[in-house]
């Protein structure tokens, strides 16, 4: 009986074809080429062809059945092998904490989170909670700390913990009642004044200096002080900046997004496969930390942060360059002041063009806050 589970298919040229019949071998199945015939052979048939093998110029051209897959494990036994180790200690790896993010200002209550954390076990290089186990101690810690914690969310994404919370505030009642002036901040032309207590000095177009009363607490009666309160206000105005930019005429920037993930790299041969990355960035930045890697293995695993970047590369004529250090300028100046503010006007100072630079100076008008305040200090204090 055949045994058709291995077949090996052997090539044999057309003048040597008619000699091996003789020697009683069957195969199961014959396919004619241009010069030759493949023979698909059974074991028992392919050990009897192999005696003639350098007489007739037998040659293997492959396997079906269980037998090629045996080959190729054979072959590629050490590929196999490393693959496997890297798929088991890339499982391990993504059941270790690698990193813990406290969504906190609070550089105290972040030190209390992180104490509370280690206390069950929740710290760098420590094996991940399972989803029960992580809701426990997310409500054992908040009831260690029902004054400090109004909420507390502790977020798992592969190897990285994310601990969200909110403070419980406790409101203090107790009202300070020291007597004070509205005053302004820095030189400025009064813009908009918004006064819920105490008497207002100065008009709106007024030009004050740095320090000089608007808002006053001081209540008079027939040009007499007759009472000291707290004064409050809010006093916009128009304030005033020169700003000077150097901007390259040929430009060349990467600028980072904000954007930032965490992934596992495995490196097998040369291709690259990334774990925990759902889409990649048209530009990025790769920190690379090494886990693993041997000279001598086919294989590295990387932990990778990688960081969304643009790319920003132009040469400008001179106007182009003028309008790019304008706008420099505004997110310069508009960085360095309060939120709420805005630019009224802007006019270029100066320009000099260099070899490779463009040097501009703006003057911008500005509303902003002015509001500051001064303690009435009683005569005789």
């Amino acid at each position: 009986m055949i045994n058709i589970n291995n077949i090996y298919i052997v090539k044999i040229s057309k003048k040597h074809f008619s000699n091996i019949l003789k020697y009683h071998i069957y195969a199961n199945k014959i396919k004619e080429m241009a010069d030759s015939y493949l023979l698909y052979l059974d074991y028992d048939n392919y050990q009897k062809i192999l005696k003639f093998k350098k007489i007739y110029n037998i040659e293997l051209k492959g396997y079906q059945g269980l037998i090629k897959y045996q080959e190729i494990l054979k072959k590629h036994y050490l590929f196999f092998i490393m693959f496997f180790l890297g798929i088991t200690l890339i499982i391990f790896l993504s059941n270790i904490i690698f990193k813990i993010d406290i969504n906190t200002t609070n550089e105290e209550m972040k030190k209390i989170i992180i104490k509370e954390l280690n206390k069950y076990q929740i710290e760098l290089h420590k094996f991940v909670k399972t989803y029960e186990e992580k809701e426990l101690i997310k409500k054992k810690i908040l009831n260690s700390n029902k004054d400090k914690l109004e909420w507390l969310e502790i977020t798992r994404e592969g190897s990285k913990y994310t601990v969200s919370l909110e403070e419980r505030i406790i409101e203090n009642n107790e009202e300070d009642k020291t007597s004070r002036d509205i005053v302004a901040s820095k030189n400025a032309i009064i813009l908009s004044i918004e006064a819920r207590d105490g008497s207002i000095v100065k008009k709106l177009n007024d030009y004050v200096h740095k320090g000089e009363v608007i808002v006053t607490g001081k209540i008079t009666h027939k040009d007499e002080v007759v009472d000291l309160i707290r004064a409050n206000a809010i006093i916009y105005g128009e304030t005033w900046y020169n700003v000077h930019v150097s901007y390259p005429i040929a430009y060349y920037e990467k600028i980072e997004t904000g954007n930032i993930k965490k992934r596992l790299s495995l490196m097998i041969l040369n291709k690259k496969i990334n774990f925990f990355d759902k889409e990649k960035y048209s530009e990025e930045e790769i920190i690379e930390t090494k886990i693993f890697a041997h000279r001598f293995l086919p294989f590295k695993l990387s932990y990778e942060k990688v960081k969304e970047v643009t790319i920003l590369d132009s040469v400008y004529t001179t106007e182009e360059a003028v309008e790019q250090a304008i706008k420099v300028a505004r997110n310069k100046l508009l960085k360095s002041l309060p939120s709420d503010s805005k630019i009224l006007n802007q006019k270029k100072l100066k320009i000099i063009v260099n070899n490779s630079t463009i040097d501009v100076d703006v003057f911008f008008k500005v509303y902003e806050n002015i509001t500051d305040t001064k303690e009435i200090v009683k005569e005789g204090e």
